[in-house]
C-alpha cells in the first residue's frame, strides 16, 4: 500500500468510526453529514472527498462489520473439533462482536438496512451481498457438519435455519441489553446467564441431543 492509499484509508477509517459512534448514540436517521464531519473533526467538504453521502457511509460500515463478523465466525468454527464446543464458540463470538461493535452488529444483521442503491454504490452493494451470502454459506456448512456428526436434526433446511437462528439470537442479545435490569429483578439472572440460557434453548431446537 502506498503512502497515499494508507492516508486515504486512515481518513476513511476515522470518518467511519465517528459515524458509528453517532449512529449508536442518535440512530442513522437523526445523524447528518454535518454531525459526522464535526465528530470526525473534518470539514464537510473534506468528508465529501471520501464519501458521497451518508448512505455510502452506512453501507461502508455495513460491509466492514460483515467482513469482521465473517472472520470472527470462521475463527470460532475452526477453533473446535467438537461440534457442540464449536457452537458455543460461535455464540460467544457473536455476543462478543455485539459488545465490541454494536453498530456494526446491527448493520450486519439487518437492523440498519442496506441503503438504497445508486450507480456509484453498485460495487459496494454487490460486495455487501457477497459477504452476506458467504456468512450464510459458512454457517450452513457448519450446520451440515453437525448433521454429519449426528448432532443436528437432518430435516432442517440449512439456509432457512441460519436465518431463523440469526433472528432468534439477535432478539435474545437485544433483550439482554435493553432489559438487563428487568431480567435481574424478575429472573434473578445476570446478563451473561440469560444469554447462556438463550443459546442453550436455541441449541435444543437444533439438535437431536446435547
Amino acid at each position: 500500500m502506498s503512502k497515499k492509499q494508507a492516508l486515504t484509508e486512515f481518513h476513511r477509517g476515522s470518518i467511519l468510526a465517528a459515524a458509528e459512534r453517532l449512529f449508536a448514540e442518535k440512530g442513522t436517521e437523526k445523524t447528518t453529514m454535518d454531525d459526522i464531519a464535526r465528530e470526525a473533526e473534518y470539514s464537510k467538504a473534506t468528508l465529501y472527498v471520501y464519501f458521497q453521502s451518508k448512505e455510502e457511509i452506512i453501507n461502508a460500515i455495513l460491509l466492514s462489520g460483515m467482513v469482521l463478523l465473517k472472520r470472527k465466525l470462521h475463527e470460532a468454527i475452526e477453533s473446535q473439533n467438537d461440534w457442540f464446543q464449536a457452537y458455543d464458540a460461535v455464540c460467544q463470538a457473536i455476543v462478543r462482536f455485539y459488545d465490541e461493535n454494536p453498530t456494526a452488529y446491527d448493520a450486519a444483521t439487518g437492523a440498519i438496512p442496506l441503503a438504497p442503491q445508486s450507480d456509484s454504490m453498485q460495487k459496494g452493494t454487490a460486495d455487501i451481498l457477497r459477504v452476506s451470502d458467504e456468512i450464510e454459506q459458512e454457517l450452513a456448512a457448519f450446520l451440515m457438519r453437525g448433521v454429519e456428526a449426528g448432532a443436528v436434526r437432518t430435516k432442517l433446511p440449512p439456509i432457512e435455519t441460519v436465518m431463523l437462528f440469526w433472528s432468534a439470537l439477535s432478539g435474545i442479545i437485544h433483550t439482554a441489553e435493553y432489559r438487563e435490569s428487568y431480567i435481574q429483578r424478575t429472573l434473578q439472572l445476570t446478563r451473561e446467564e440469560y444469554l447462556r440460557h438463550g443459546t442453550r434453548m436455541l441449541l435444543d431446537s437444533l439438535t437431536t441431543h446435547n
